[in-house]
């Protein structure tokens, strides 16, 4: 059930996420091509990142499959030799160019890799609501609850796009998260 729980929360987050980033160019990859392609990718990330002054801090997500083809790239290999710590550590797989990348099942529809500062989101979630009680149906207790939670995109001033009555325009994305997708070629 913690899973279950878990697993709710990151596919809505990342949706969040999603929703509110920049989107990057798509990534076209073949299996030959694709260690060197997604390094690239995250390198031209992590340069729109620092044209929009987003601190050190950084995060990358990417999904299995991107994982599966970024761990064969030499420098994401090799970490050690850059001075990180080896492939899969804490969770992380790597530490690449000023990013922590992470992997995750929970990726939205149509996005295969997310980056950013953990700072330009925020996640809150409550159980409230408990109570117990006997069973009818089986022999013990129960317990019930309800679930609250929410997330949100943070605007920054000195980053993202303000309105004329000094509120930030939500409708754009924010230049503090970016997303790519990766067309897959036989």
């Amino acid at each position: 059930m913690i899973r279950a729980l878990a697993r709710e929360a990151d596919t809505f987050m990342g949706d969040v996420i999603a929703k509110g980033a920049t989107a990057a160019p798509t990534i076209k990859a073949t299996p030959e091509s694709a260690p060197r392609a997604l390094f690239s990718a995250i390198l031209d990330m992590m340069l729109a990142l620092d044209d929009n002054d987003v601190p050190e801090g950084r995060y990358v997500v990417v999904s299995p499959k991107v994982k599966r083809y970024l761990v064969e790239y030499p420098a994401v290999a090799n970490a050690s030799e850059y001075g990180a710590a080896g492939v899969t550590m804490h969770g992380a797989f790597a530490q690449l160019a000023g990013f922590t990348v992470l992997s995750t099942t929970a990726m939205p529809k149509g996005v295969d890799i997310v980056c950013g500062h953990n700072e330009f989101a925020t996640y809150a979630s409550q159980f409230t609501g408990f109570r117990q009680g006997q069973s009818e149906k089986y022999r013990g207790d129960y317990l019930d609850n309800l679930h609250l939670y929410a997330g949100k995109i943070v605007r920054y001033p000195e980053i993202d796009t303000k309105k004329a009555d000094n509120t930030f325009d939500e409708s754009k994305p924010a230049k503090g998260i970016l997303k790519a997708a990766v067309e897959w070629a036989a």
